[in-house]
């Protein structure tokens, strides 16, 4: 990670100028790889979301379906609709369990983003 030095440091002349001007050239460089980087980021972020939407929809479309044709009166009926909802809980679990893990390995990298752009 490159540092910027402030001119007075580097003097006046040409081969100073050049230097400075280097210098700065290189810590652009770092600094536009960074936000590549932090789009990246964000984009697999946003995917993330999109996804797990998108699955809890899913979800919530077949609990939709099993409250329009009720299953019945019979205690048969009522435990099978009663291990269906369970069902349900462990697949919204699981999408949770999922987004929960692909954030916090995104923390991490956003953690060393910010380093960089120090």
């Amino acid at each position: 990670m490159g540092t910027v030095v402030p001119m007075s440091q580097h003097g006046d002349s040409p081969d100073s100028l050049e230097v400075a001007r280097r210098a700065l050239a290189v810590r652009d460089a770092e600094l536009a790889a960074a936000d590549r980087d932090l789009a990246e980021v964000l984009t697999d972020a946003h995917a993330l979301a999109v996804e797990s939407i998108g699955r809890i929809d899913a979800i919530n479309a077949e609990l939709g379906a099993t409250y329009i044709r009720p299953p019945g009166d019979s205690p048969a009926a009522a435990h099978e609709l009663s291990r269906h909802l369970v069902a349900k809980n462990r697949d919204i679990a699981a999408v949770v369990r999922d987004a929960q893990a692909a954030v916090q390995a995104k923390v991490v990298v956003i953690q060393q983003l910010t380093d960089r752009y120090r």
